[in-house]
């Protein structure tokens, strides 16, 4: 009987540890999707490929009629670390993963030090960072966390 409570006490304890542990903790890998977009006032193209940010890129960039995928680059960011990549207008994005902020994704997002901020995402959403000139108009950074 003194064996199965040590068992108990020792499983209770076991229990405790594991549940006061810190969210960071169980933090996994996130996946982060930059689409770079080509935005102008140059004609009415919209690429297919980008069917499923219409309604948003409309809202959000009113006054650009010519939306265009220039790149897609998917790849996964592991909690404290740093992945840079290159954007079409040759600057490089970086993307840091901070950890969770309860439901949210703390994100570091630095634009080849032209901006340098920290976000927090839910996952699965899709933000836009833009400004940058493209060509004629602008480049769209369309970056989905998952």
């Amino acid at each position: 009987m003194r064996t199965i409570m040590n068992m108990l006490m020792a499983l209770v304890m076991l229990a405790g540890l594991v549940l006061a542990a810190p969210a960071q903790a169980f933090a996994q890998d996130i996946t982060v999707q930059v689409r770079s977009i080509s935005a102008s006032q140059e004609g009415t193209k919209f690429d297919p490929k980008l069917e499923d940010l219409r309604k948003k890129l409309g809202k959000a960039f009113k006054g650009y009629t010519n939306f265009e995928l220039v790149g897609d680059n998917t790849f996964k960011v592991a909690l404290d670390e740093t992945k840079t990549t290159s954007l079409p207008n040759g600057d490089t994005i970086s993307v840091s993963f901070h950890g969770m902020a309860g439901k949210f994704i703390r994100l570091g997002l630095g634009i080849a030090g032209k901006l340098n901020t920290t976000l927090r995402a839910s996952s699965g959403s899709t933000f836009f960072q833009a400004g940058l000139e493209y060509q004629s108009g602008i480049l769209i950074l369309a970056i989905t966390i998952q």
